[in-house]
């Protein structure tokens, strides 16, 4: 077996065992007095069904509502299951102080109800705050910034997106709430970081799709660049023309030199398109390096701002050492679930939000849309808008 396939079933494997320990435990919490046996074992067979649901829908294929509908109730138990664990490690660490203080003391004859109340409760808040998240994936918002431009840039108004994931869980209705934002913005240029498809996407909606998308008319065009889900399952090539039907100017390892004005001798604005990070692992072909992407530009060195998209935010310093003015990245969700957020703050030197690195500034944004569950419980789906103003 490849990586891939000893990664993918170390998952699978985790996903049955986390699934197996939390049944067992939710058997023996309603054991007892005072919870009949059918809603024992009907509890029970629920969980495991549910818990059956998510790899079954990957097995099947199609965009029919019943598949979406699978599909959104194995996802969305993926994320209860979560907060199930938080909820029942809370218990756990609020059980050992109980131990050591003594704040709370149960009767022996009362240990059962209150294993009861507890299973309830934490069940009860898991699915409360599973659907806030849910909820919380449709009502996506705008986060407007302002960065200085040099001398005959701005004014100019960038948004740019990311991770809008469309697929099965965000359809063109979806799309279309998200337009809906951009749309009273009236942008100088939209700009996609990647993960834009899914590889649910089905080629039916790509003309549903582009006819959202054809509502904005930047002046600059609508570009992009593909993330790594565009890849996944191979379907790079596949991916990158359907982004081209639905309207989205792509560049790969690409650069574009765009006049800001209609003056004689306007100045120009340099868009840089990485490829992404995981390109090379699917296709043997390494990416370009951000200055082979820039000699590659008719003109790029005369340019008086330097905008890049690069989906994954590694290596800001590439950016850097580049002249790189704005990097815009997606990738992380900002973690989307709570507490991934915490591991993301880890692993990346920006894993969200707006940063600096001499004159080179970064945003990485949380994503217009969601991976996986569309729930979400670290802050909120975004556009954004960047407006370069003079100093």
């Amino acid at each position: 077996m490849s990586p891939v396939h000893y990664i993918f079933v170390a998952i699978l494997g985790l996903y049955a065992a986390v699934n197996v320990a939390l049944i067992i435990r939710l058997y023996f919490a309603l054991r007892g007095p005072g919870i009949a046996r059918p809603v024992q074992l009907g509890a029970c067979l629920l969980a495991i069904l549910l818990s059956l649901v998510h790899p079954l829908s990957r097995m099947v294929e199609g965009n029919d509502l019943w598949v979406k509908a699978l599909t959104f109730a194995g996802t969305f138990w993926l994320a209860f299951v979560l907060h199930v664990l938080l909820a029942w490690g809370l218990l756990g660490i609020f059980r050992l102080f109980n131990h050591g203080f003594g704040w709370l003391v149960i009767a022996p004859e009362r240990r059962g109800y209150w294993r009861h109340v507890s299973c309830v409760g934490i069940i009860g808040t898991a699915l409360v705050w599973s659907v806030i998240g849910a909820v919380n994936t449709q009502y996506p918002v705008v986060r407007a910034i302002e960065l200085p431009a040099p001398a005959g840039v701005a004014p100019l108004r960038i948004v740019a997106l990311s991770d809008t994931h469309l697929g099965r869980l965000a359809p063109p209705g979806f799309f279309a709430r998200v337009v809906d934002l951009i749309e009273p913005l009236h942008p100088d240029i939209v700009l996609f970081a990647g993960d834009i498809i899914e590889y649910d996407f089905d080629p039916s909606d790509v003309e549903a799709t582009a006819a959202v998308l054809q509502r904005l008319k930047p002046r600059l065009g609508i570009w992009g660049v593909p993330g790594n889900h565009e890849y996944i399952g191979n379907r790079g090539e596949l991916s990158q023309r359907l982004l081209k039907q639905i309207g989205i100017r792509l560049l790969v390892d690409e650069g574009a030199s765009l006049p800001i004005s209609a003056a004689e001798t306007p100045p120009h604005l340099l868009l840089i398109g990485r490829n992404d990070a995981s390109a090379e692992r699917f296709s043997g072909q390494p990416r370009k390096t951000i200055d082979e992407i820039i000699a590659s530009v008719p003109g790029a060195a005369a340019a008086q701002f330097k905008i890049m998209l690069d989906h994954q935010p590694w290596h800001l310093e590439q950016a850097e050492a580049a002249g790189v003015d704005l990097q815009i990245s997606g990738h992380t969700h900002n973690g989307q679930l709570f507490p991934f957020n915490l591991l993301i703050a880890a692993l990346y030197e920006n894993g969200y939000g707006h940063s600096t690195r001499s004159q080179t500034h970064y945003w990485v944004t949380s994503g217009a849309g969601t991976w996986g569950p569309r729930v979400r419980t670290t802050g909120r789906a975004e556009v954004l808008q960047i407006d370069l103003v003079g100093q």
